[in-house]
């Protein structure tokens, strides 16, 4: 039998209704987690897809540009013959390249800087994001760069740097597996190995110390905003007025299992999905010991996780609007609505995991978080109490009069 607690159309429907309310809030919110958090990142991959030079950027390490600088230089070829030559097939990168070299020599080509917003120069988040909607490039040139030939004979690896740029953003579990798989794809000097080793440091404290907290905040806000629909922007930072760490280490966990069940054979897959919950949970108790988080997250997913799957492919169609509208239906509605609906999931599991006395579900003791459920807890605490009031009947009377010698 279909479980009703986990009815697409009806979570949808609230998570519309939810986001309409409060929707100028609920923008903002995933606006401010796309910049300091690296969420929704198919909204700003998809505007920077469509950047030929970015992508071009991207397909290559340092140390490959390196090599093609280098093989330029020494037989003085061009921009046109190196493109053709090394079939990077982007005319422009190869010159950007050049010129970075000229103005500062080989160490220019190093991997971009990683800054509290995500990376620096052309290929940063701001600037990307800024670009797509700058009067200096139209939306017509965009979609020109999208419809042409070259973009359609390179969409394989379009499609590999697009499931690359959403992988690697969500947190740095994807960022060691790869600086492991790096180290050792060939002989790497000592210099080229610190510098992999220190990528996976920065994004592992950013990841800590930044999006984790934020991830579970934004859970914070939109679970409020459901049932507050003046909830403010400012919730977004609750754990830190409570100056609670705890989730860090959870989060940090459920990472690290989420890590190695990378190595298996659709672990990932499945797993991400068992542990989907664990962030909502933190926002409603962020001190919830670790181990109980994610086994509740377990539990409460059980028998959900393909439903759940679903129901994000569902929201392709939405991811692919964003890509085609540069980005701009995925910041204006397709990220908050996402976000809407998995809050709408979240209060309808714990809902089902109290009904059935699931184990560590009396943890998640914020009431007020779903206002629908008390409503029904307190009808049903008054449907218990029964009064129970003793009326004598006319024989026990009579018998109470003879014991008393009273005459009638």
């Amino acid at each position: 039998m279909k479980d009703s607690v986990l009815n697409r159309r009806e979570m949808k429907k609230k998570a519309r209704r939810a986001l309409k309310l409060n929707y100028f809030a609920c923008i903002a919110v995933c606006f401010i987690m796309v910049f300091l958090a690296g969420e929704y990142s198919t909204t700003v991959q998809g505007i920077s897809m469509w950047d030929m030079t970015h992508v071009a950027d991207l397909k290559y390490s340092p140390e490959q540009k390196k090599e093609i600088v280098q093989d330029m230089v020494e037989n003085g070829l061009t921009a046109e013959e190196t493109n053709k030559k090394w079939q990077i097939n982007n005319v422009d990168a190869v010159k950007k390249w050049k010129k970075t070299f000229e103005d500062f020599g080989l160490e220019g080509l190093n991997s971009k800087e990683v800054t509290f917003f995500g990376t620096t120069g052309d290929g940063s988040t701001i600037n990307t994001l800024l670009g797509a909607f700058s009067i200096t490039k139209s939306a017509k040139e965009r979609l020109d760069q999208l419809t042409n030939n070259s973009f359609f004979e390179n969409l394989p690896d379009n499609a590999i740097l697009y499931i690359d740029g959403l992988t690697r953003s969500k947190s740095y579990k994807f960022t060691f597996v790869a600086s492991i798989a790096a180290a050792f794809s060939e002989n790497k000097s000592f210099k080229e190995s610190f510098d992999i080793f220190a990528n996976f440091l920065v994004s592992l404290l950013r990841a800590l110390f930044v999006t984790n907290l934020l991830v579970v905040c934004e859970c914070r806000f939109f679970m409020e905003s459901r049932t507050y629909h003046k909830t403010k922007v400012g919730r977004l930072g609750f754990l830190f007025r409570e100056r609670t760490l705890h989730p860090i280490k959870t989060m940090l966990i459920k990472d690290l299992y989420l890590t190695l069940w990378t190595l298996t054979i659709g672990g990932f897959f499945i797993k991400q999905y068992s542990y989907a919950m664990v962030p909502y949970i933190l926002a409603e108790n962020p001190n919830m010991p670790s181990k109980e988080a994610i086994n509740l997250s377990r539990k409460m997913m059980n028998g959900h996780k393909w439903e759940l799957f679903k129901t994000d492919c569902t929201l392709l169609g939405w991811t692919m609007l964003s890509m085609l509208s540069l980005g701009a239906v995925g910041i204006f509605f397709s990220n908050p609505y996402r976000a809407a609906i998995y809050s709408e999931y979240y209060i309808a599991l714990r809902r089902r995991a109290k009904q059935e006395g699931i184990e560590e579900a009396e943890k998640l003791n914020d009431k007020y978080i779903d206002l629908e459920l008390l409503r029904d807890e307190i009808q049903n605490d008054s449907e218990e109490k029964v009064f129970k009031i003793y009326i004598p009947d006319s024989s026990d009377d009579k018998s109470e009069q003879e014991k008393g010698g009273v005459q009638p």
